[in-house]
C-alpha cells in the first residue's frame, strides 16, 4: 500500500492506494457476442431449408463445432475452399476481431 501526504502542510489528507486482487476484471466472454453476430449476418443462409446448406448455424451447439469453419470464412484469405462470408456482405472490423478472440481462446460456448 502507498501512502502520500498531501504537499500543502494545510492539508493534512493521507491519500492511500492499493491493488486489490479480488478486484480484477473477469477473463472475458465473447460467445454471446459471436452468437449475436452469427444471428444477425449467417442464419439468414444458414438454416434447414436456407441456400447455406448443409451448414447450420441455428444452435450453440452448431456454432461452435463450426469454429474452425466460421473463422476461416471471415478471416483467413480467400481460396477456392474458402469463400468470404457473408456472401454479399462483409463484417465490421469489430465484428472479426471479436470472432478471431474467441477462435483463439479456443471457440467454445464458454469462451
Amino acid at each position: 500500500m502507498n501512502i502520500r501526504k498531501c504537499a500543502f502542510a494545510a492539508c493534512p489528507i493521507i491519500y492511500a492506494s492499493c491493488t486489490n486482487k479480488s478486484a480484477e476484471t473477469p477473463p472475458t466472454v465473447y460467445f454471446p457476442s459471436v452468437r449475436s453476430i452469427i444471428q444477425a449476418n449467417c442464419v439468414t443462409c444458414h438454416h434447414p431449408g436456407g441456400q447455406g446448406m448443409p451448414v447450420f448455424l441455428t444452435t450453440d451447439a452448431e456454432i461452435v463445432s463450426l469454429a474452425g469453419s466460421i473463422k476461416a470464412a471471415v478471416i483467413d484469405p480467400v481460396t477456392p475452399f474458402n469463400k468470404r462470408m457473408p456472401l454479399g456482405g462483409h463484417l465490421s472490423d469489430a465484428d472479426t476481431t471479436i470472432i478471431g478472440r474467441w477462435y483463439a481462446k479456443g471457440g467454445k460456448a464458454t469462451d
